[in-house]
């Protein structure tokens, strides 16, 4: 099924060397941030707004503004199409319906968002992000869609919401809460919240458990470049994912590993794009660092698991 999504148009024009300063500049933010706004950094470095010419949005095949791996069925071979059927198994697994009122916290550039609106037709949408370009970026296409009215971007935190207790039907975060500090305080804030009844659903990253023999220094490489956007004490595998769900109050949990549909095919698919005919423009360095990407993906999928978890408030809580 091809993707539905609208097409965003990316300005491929500019000074080469105005866009490299530029990118130096982010780059420098990101090395240098506190740890409190290192996540916002980390995504303004790597703003798709900007990428238009970057080797990645042209090997991926990137035609939206999805900031997901995507969820790959047998036949899929669009990057597009994986990112929206990511973002609808979400709306699935949180049950998003006509009439909900829903949180998506750390909405990227809310693609997800203005997909369930297409979809699922629920009332109203708010969206928390702390990434300020998103924010904006998010705003703006809403207000070309005409849904500004019911869908409310903002920026904010995920471990401190804006609103009382009750207020939502659903809160969902796709691929997010990994950075929130701490997981465990927003699934706190989701609690309060959710409505009785409500639920809560995120895709994730956890380490994968590993026998002790391998224990390789790919997961000491891995550690170090997960180390500056997720915090260590987010990094707990999906048992105790699960415990803390459970802690917090929420019944019915389930956590589940996904990350075959999800990580491995989404390296493969960067690898078989570098063949494409309509990259063979890219310089043979360009090619080197999309191969690199790709390679890194796959050997992340041997010590992360790529997560789906589920879990609702009773009702009579």
């Amino acid at each position: 099924m091809a993707s539905t999504t609208e097409k965003v148009v990316v300005d491929k024009s500019g000074n080469p060397l105005t866009n490299a300063f530029a990118s130096a500049v982010r780059f420098v933010r990101y090395m240098t941030a506190s740890p409190t706004a290192r996540v916002a950094s980390f995504y303004e470095l790597n703003d798709r707004r900007l990428s238009g010419t970057s080797a990645y949005r042209d090997v991926l095949g990137l035609n939206s503004l999805y900031v997901n791996y995507g969820w790959w069925e047998a036949g899929c071979a669009d990057h597009d199409e994986a990112c929206e059927a990511l973002a609808e198994k979400l709306g699935e697994a949180a049950g998003i319906a006509e009439g909900d009122d829903v949180l998506d916290v750390g909405f990227g550039y809310a693609e997800q968002d203005f997909h369930w609106m297409r979809t699922r037709n629920p009332a109203r949408i708010v969206g928390l992000n702390v990434t300020r370009s998103q924010v904006e970026t998010g705003r703006r296409r809403a207000e070309e869609m005409k849904l500004s009215d019911r869908v409310d971007l903002r920026v904010g935190s995920a471990t401190d919401v804006p609103f009382g207790p009750g207020s939502f039907d659903r809160v969902v975060a796709l691929e997010s809460a990994c950075h929130f500090d701490t997981r465990q305080k927003f699934f706190e804030e989701a609690f309060r919240v959710l409505r009785p009844g409500g639920v809560l659903a995120t895709f994730d990253l956890v380490p994968r458990v590993l026998p002790p023999g391998r224990r390789t220094l790919l997961t000491r490489v891995d550690k170090w470049g997960r180390g500056r956007v997720i915090l260590e004490c987010n990094w707990y595998p999906r048992s105790v994912y699960a415990d803390k769900l459970r802690e917090t109050g929420f019944t019915d949990v389930e956590v589940r590993d996904v990350s075959n549909r999800v990580l491995i095919p989404q390296a493969l698919h960067s690898r078989k794009r570098l063949d494409a005919a309509d990259i063979q423009h890219l310089s043979r360095f360009q090619r080197r660092q999309m191969r690199a990407y790709a390679n890194l993906i796959a050997r992340r999928a041997i010590v992360q698991e790529y997560v789906l978890a589920v879990a609702r408030k009773p009702e009579d809580a």
